[in-house]
């Protein structure tokens, strides 16, 4: 079970390949969310891999989670990996363990977290794929993850897109759930601008979501022979399909930055808030390509959801957009 959030829900991805590939007589079912339901069967295309969608509104109370349940019972359950554990999933646990089936829940590490956001502690901490990994391990599963991205963006690439082959292509995703996440757009607009001014065969490909449409339209007016803006205007496949096309993706810490990942695109992390020691850095993405400040004050949150105790968000402000297009300029052409 793992219901949100989608970047959450693409780490796991690696895991179910790995383990649904080692033990190809054991039946699986992923409980998710639509989206994340999108991106796994577009991922993973595996016989003994199924998905159950749900909504979670549609399971509202105890009267929903147990109707839940008994929808899941039907399945046959033989085990429970819950790879959430929030109330919803615990109360899933709890009627599953009662009916004698095994259930192992996802350490999370709070204590750990909260020491890395408060300044007692900075150090790598436990990556969420690993995490995912001994759930399934204490369920008596033994196998490694060696999910391969590429050979999932070859398959992709055989469809078309609308990404122009041999280009010097770049997608750049700018936003992320909470203000702690997100590059301010003017330093990124800029950012852009010296992009477009340094290389001038660049291509950039603006990805985000229906609500980010019109402010993205306008970004891509300033550029029209530069710019193609695909927020709003495809589905997730669509996104996976473009990424693995493109030279390089551009994210925040976001799900965009996880959904390159598991297309084997190089990613250039902008981090603020937030911590790649946390554990949220993307399948195989390099901590070389996260570009982050070294102030006291971070990391402040493990979600990037909490205010700027300054009120001025100087770790996402105080990095120069110079320094974001000379780094992506580098990748492009080395």
């Amino acid at each position: 079970m793992r219901l949100s959030a989608l970047g959450d829900i693409c780490m796991t991805l690696p895991v179910l390949d790995g383990v649904s590939r080692a033990y190809p007589d054991v039946q699986f079912t992923l409980l998710t969310t639509k989206a994340g339901a999108i991106v796994a069967k577009t991922i993973l295309q595996r016989q003994n891999l199924s998905i159950k969608v749900i909504n979670k509104r549609d399971y509202n109370g105890i009267s929903g989670l147990n109707r839940l349940y008994r929808e899941l019972k039907e399945l046959n359950v033989d085990a429970v990996a819950d790879l959430h554990d929030v109330l919803r999933t615990q109360w899933v646990d709890l009627r599953f363990w009662l009916a004698g089936k095994p259930v192992k829940r996802i350490q999370k590490g709070r204590s750990e977290k909260k020491a890395l956001t408060s300044g007692g502690s900075h150090r790598q901490l436990m990556t969420s794929i690993e995490r995912y990994r001994q759930v399934f391990a204490a369920l008596g599963f033994d196998f490694t993850i060696d999910y391969e991205g590429a050979a999932h963006a070859e398959m992709l690439q055989e469809k078309s897109c609308a990404v122009q082959q041999d280009s010097l292509s770049v997608g750049i995703a700018p936003f992320a759930q909470h203000r702690g996440k997100v590059y301010p757009e003017t330093l990124m607009q800029k950012t852009i601008s010296i992009l477009v001014e340094k290389l001038p065969d660049v291509k950039i490909y603006l990805f985000g979501g229906p609500d980010e449409q019109a402010i993205l339209d306008k970004w891509a007016a300033d550029h029209p022979d530069h710019i193609v803006n695909l927020a709003g205007r495809q589905t997730i496949e669509d996104d996976l399909r473009c990424m693995a096309n493109l030279k390089l993706m551009v994210s925040m810490d976001s799900a965009n930055m996880h959904l390159a990942s598991l297309v084997g695109l190089r990613c250039l992390s902008v981090w603020g808030a937030t911590h790649r020691y946390a554990g949220f850095l993307g399948y195989r993405q390099s901590e070389g390509d996260c570009i982050e400040l070294a102030l006291p004050c971070r990391p402040c949150s493990i979600y990037g959801n909490k205010p700027c105790k300054y009120g001025d968000y100087r770790c996402l402000t105080q990095i120069e957009p110079e320094t974001v297009a000379q780094r992506i300029i580098e990748i492009l052409i080395q």
